[in-house]
């Protein structure tokens, strides 16, 4: 400290030139006070008396030199007392004191001949140490404020303004500097998976707490870690010193953080880890290792809550087909109980119900029937045909049929060929389906319009009627397993219908208005003339 120098430095040319002057009242005395006072300066934090001492002794080396020539040093130690005081009110009460003590011990050997000159002098010795208080006190606010700043700009340099973490630049600055220091180390990469939406869900606000409680909670469980920093917007690193036994370290870390953090924050973690020097000798190296494990684990996680969901979404589908397969054959076995148990009152004659009882239970073998076909899975043979001369074969079957309803099958068709890889009996099913469903919506006089075209990928069918069309709350069920309007209907046609086109690779999609009639548009891919060429040798 500067002004230590200098009060060092005066105090000891001031009793210099005392002691050669032979001023002094007691020379003894004065160095005595002199050594004492510059030890003073020395010692002074490690007592909060050691301001009072040090005035006491600088009042001893005052009235053993009887030389106002002194009054620098007392300005100074005021000066430097004041700096190191943090409170304003003892700043004050300490430039009270030394202006008194100035001016008493000077009093005591002052020429009492001028009351004037002896009232001016101690005006301006007031003066003096009043302006040198507002000085330090001023100086000492203004660097103590800059301090601050300064330190404050470092801190939020290096740490997490959230978390209070080393922030991303820091923890590359830290890691780069313990390899170079040749530290055995683990790097442990932290992703917070459900971060991201509970920030959608719950507001940001909720994502900031959760931030700060993992930080705690990595303080806690990681606490003898070389550092610990916030990565990223939801990612956390962990350093932590590489042990003897390394696997049983990466155990134990794989345990808190599989098991006791998810269980202590509520929610999901994932993380990478890497180990210096045996899986990387450069910080790029390490930390591309540690974010490549991170990506395998998240990848791990996403594919297992996709079987999940998968598995979810299989047993939903069951549960509705089961479901609707029992209200369905249900329905007929009610009925059949109902004859039975007329009968039984008949002396068991079921002669009346016999047609109704063989209605109803070949209604459950159709029902039965389609729902194996729609449920169990078939072998496909799939070659090149031509979707034209599936339409052409589809219209022969569904012509009289057609007729005798009074409806006419209208077909334009492309004048290109259309080869499909298909197997043809599936597709003659879908087409028979889809045209049947369109004779009995329809009903009288209708006109069902069949176009075939295709593009450079695909083949486009569309089979349109001029019936009273679907409802729109109909059109979002009419794929569902047994929906269906028809009184006689089992809900399972459309149903057959998607699942082949999905066999299929293709789409199928459905426009329609009340009272404009339905409008099924389908896709396939066309066949490539690979598949035609190898199609080709099979049957040669």
């Amino acid at each position: 400290m500067l002004i230590n120098w200098i009060l060092y430095a005066y105090a000891i040319i001031f009793t210099i030139y005392a002691y050669v002057s032979q001023v002094a009242f007691n020379q003894q005395l004065l160095i005595l006070s002199c050594i004492l006072y510059v030890i003073s300066l020395h010692a002074w934090r490690f007592s909060s008396f050691m301001p009072w001492v040090r005035l006491l002794l600088l009042c001893c080396f005052h009235w053993a030199s009887q030389l106002n020539l002194i009054l620098p040093l007392y300005l100074l130690t005021l000066s430097r007392d004041i700096y190191a005081e943090d409170s304003k009110k003892k700043s004050w009460i300490l430039a009270i004191i030394h202006t008194l003590t100035y001016m008493t011990t000077a009093y005591t050997f002052w020429d009492h001949g001028s009351i004037h000159l002896l009232w001016f002098y101690a005006l301006t010795n007031t003066l003096h140490f009043t302006a040198i208080a507002l000085m330090t006190r001023t100086s000492h606010t203004t660097i103590k404020q800059t301090e601050l700043l300064r330190k404050e700009r470092v801190l939020l340099s290096k740490q997490d303004s959230l978390t209070g973490l080393y922030n991303y630049e820091e923890c590359h600055r830290r890691l780069e500097q313990y390899i170079e220091e040749k530290q055995d180390l683990i790097l442990i990469l932290i992703d917070c998976t459900d971060l991201k939406s509970m920030n959608t869900t719950r507001g940001f606000q909720a994502g900031n707490f959760i931030l700060k409680q993992i930080a705690e909670l990595l303080k806690i469980l990681f606490s003898d870690a070389l550092f610990i920093s916030r990565y990223g917007g939801d990612e956390f690193a962990v350093v932590m010193p590489l042990m003897k036994d390394s696997h049983s370290s990466s155990v134990s870390y794989k345990l808190q953080l599989d098991s006791e953090l998810p269980k202590l924050t509520g929610i999901q973690i994932t993380y990478g880890i890497a180990t210096y020097p045996s899986q990387g000798l450069t910080k790029d190296d390490l930390i591309l290792l540690a974010e490549h494990n991170l990506f395998m684990k998240k990848r791990e996680a996403w594919l297992k809550r996709e079987e999940h969901m998968l598995r979810s979404e299989k047993l939903r589908v069951v549960g509705e087909l089961a479901s609707g397969m029992a209200h369905e054959i249900r329905n007929p076995l009610t009925t059949v109980k109902g004859f039975l148990q007329l009968s039984k009152a008949n002396g068991y004659n079921i002669e009346n119900w016999y047609s109704m009882i063989m209605d109803e239970i070949d209604r459950m073998s159709d029902l039965t029937a389609e729902f194996l076909q729609f449920s169990k899975p078939h072998s496909t043979q799939f070659r090149v045909h031509s979707l034209h001369e599936c339409v052409l074969k589809v219209i022969s079957l569904m012509e009289s049929e057609a007729t005798r309803l009074g409806h006419e099958i209208h077909y334009s068709e492309s004048f290109e060929p259309i080869p499909i890889m298909m197997d043809q009996d599936k597709m003659i099913q879908l087409l028979l389906n889809l045209v049947k469903n369109a004779c009995e919506a329809i009903e009288e006089n209708g006109i069902i319009q069949i176009k075939l075209s295709r593009d450079q990928k695909n083949a486009t069918l569309v089979i349109e009627d001029n019936g009273p069309g679907i409802s729109n709350e109909s059109l979002e069920k009419i794929f569902h397993p047994f929906y269906t309007t028809k009184e006689s209907g089992t809900g399972l046609g459309l149903s057959i219908c998607h699942k082949i086109v999905q066999d299929h690779q293709g789409t199928l999609e459905v426009e329609s208005e009340p009272g404009h009639g339905a409008r099924f548009i389908i896709t396939f891919p066309l066949a490539s003339e690979k598949d035609t060429d190898i199609d080709k040798a099979a049957f040669i």
